[in-house]
Formats: C-alpha cells, structure tokens, sequence
C-alpha cells in the first residue's frame, strides 16, 4: 500500500530523481579517469531520516514600483500536502475472472494497459498496481525530475535499477509494477507511462463497475449535500451495481444548480442555463 508516501517522500524522490537524471543525461559521455581515493574519506555515517512538519517558509515578494527592493513574507503551506497519498474510497478487487480485461482498445497505450491488466490479475494484484501507477501518474505530473526521467532516451539499465530502488525507499511498490517499469525502460517506453496509468485506470473501472462523475457547482458543496448527490446517482435504477468517483468543482457563472459531466454525457441544471432558455424564448416572442 502507498499510504506512507507524502510530501517529505516526494521531496526525497525528487532529490533522488535529480540525481538518476544527471547521469542518464551523461549517458554515451566521454569517461574521465576516478580521481584516487583518499584514506581519510572512508569514515562512514549513518543517515537518520527525521519526519519534516510542515512549516512556514518565507517567500520573495517583488514591488513592481520599486523592482530593485526585496521584501519578504510568510508562505503558509498547505497541510493536505503531507497528508498520506490515497487512491479515495475505491472497491478493492484482486483479479478477474479468466484473468481478462473488461475491454480491448488497438492503441500502444491500450495493449500495454491490457497486458500490464492481465498480469496483474493473474498474481492477485489489480488493485496493488492501480494504487502504483496512480501515484506515478500523479508523480509525472507533479514531479519535474520525474517526468525528465521517462522523457530521456538515454536511460539505460542502470539508470532503471536506480529509478526502481528510490520507488522501494518511499513505499511498498509491487514486483509486478516494477518489472512492467523495467520492461518499459527496455522497450524505450517511458514516456508513454502516464497514458498507459490511464488506460490502466480506465480498465480497473470498468471492471469495477465505477463510473467517474464530475460535479460543478457555484459555491462549494457540503458534506450532507455531496451525499444527497451521491444517493441520487445510486438511486437511478440505470446505476444499478455501479460505483462512482465523483470529483467536485466549482464554477460561480453557473450562478446556481448542478453541472455533472460523465465520459459519455453532459447534463446541465443550472440556473445559468435556465436563464438564457429564457431569455431565447422572450427574444422569439418579441420578434
């Protein structure tokens, strides 16, 4: 499980990453002959890492009257970004029948994801390797380093085995990712391992009967009012068996009601909307 990877995790990967990238950038350099070692450098240390409470950090701020001036004030950090990484409340499911994938789709991503499914299932581990690829698409997006890295075509095997052992030192990864990560490198696939993490992601839904659902609201909804969403969607003979991922946004020019997108439909029951209904019937009537 990934529920010890937070920020202080992701500041060590970055760091981690920073280096796995400088080599991989001298990848096919000429090689320079090792200084010789000094004797007393052999002392070894023992490294202590300390858990990091989030703290204020003082930012620049730049006076555009006067640009030569530098002031400072205090940056208050945003607590949910050292809080455990999650997945939200997804079923748990471990493999599927025939160890098949609910679908099929002719695309590199696709039969990578397809693969990667069928694999996963067949060592009980769907879910351990959708809570992985979650987070390495989370860490692509949010991990500059990181994103280098799988955009580098001069990354070879040892530059792989670096990127795998710094993955174990933040959390439990499964074997079963971490191959499919060897094999993308091997393959010079790397790049492509945030679409195949969606691909994937859409797979394990699917077979899950879970549907991603996003709600726009004016003003940000309540907890009683998300469940009152929540227990409609059920409520709807059609979602019978499914579960759904909702993600909720905010948008003030819908003025009021609901906004809710799916992967195959828009529905509109906002106040925004009803109003310029109006005013299109007002304008055919007044013609």
């Amino acid at each position: 499980m990934l529920s010890k990877i937070n920020a202080t995790a992701v500041l060590r990967m970055n760091m981690r990453m920073a280096l796995v990238n400088q080599e991989a950038r001298d990848f096919g350099a000429k090689r320079k002959k090792k200084a010789k070692k000094n004797p007393a450098d052999d002392t070894e240390y023992e490294t202590v890492i300390e858990k990091e409470e989030p703290q204020a950090r003082a930012a620049v701020v730049h006076d555009s009257n006067q640009p030569w001036a530098r002031s400072t004030s205090e940056l208050n950090l945003d607590k949910s970004l050292f809080a455990a990484f999650t997945v939200g409340d997804v079923k748990v499911v471990e493999s599927a029948p025939d160890n098949k994938a609910p679908s099929y789709e002719d695309s590199i991503e696709g039969r990578y994801a397809n693969v990667l499914f069928t694999t996963a299932s067949h060592k009980a581990a769907l879910f351990n390797v959708y809570e992985d690829l979650m987070y390495l698409k989370e860490l692509y997006t949010h991990c500059e380093p990181f994103r280098l890295f799988t955009e580098n075509g001069g990354v070879g095997m040892k530059e792989i085995v670096q990127l795998n052992d710094a993955l174990r030192s933040i959390a439990p990864f499964h074997e079963c990712t971490i191959h499919f990560l060897t094999v993308l490198a091997e393959n010079k696939r790397l790049y492509s391992l945030k679409d195949i993490a969606v691909k994937y992601q859409k797979l394990y839904q699917q077979f899950n009967k879970e549907e991603k659902i996003t709600i726009i609201s004016a003003e940000q909804l309540s907890g009683d009012q998300q469940s009152q969403v929540l227990a409609a969607l059920k409520a709807n003979p059609q979602n019978a068996g499914k579960e759904f991922t909702i993600e909720y946004q905010v948008d003030a020019s819908i003025q009021g009601g609901l906004q809710m997108y799916t992967e195959s439909e828009f529905m509109d029951m906002s106040i925004a909307s009803r109003m310029m209904r109006i005013n299109e019937e007002v304008a055919k009537l007044s013609m």
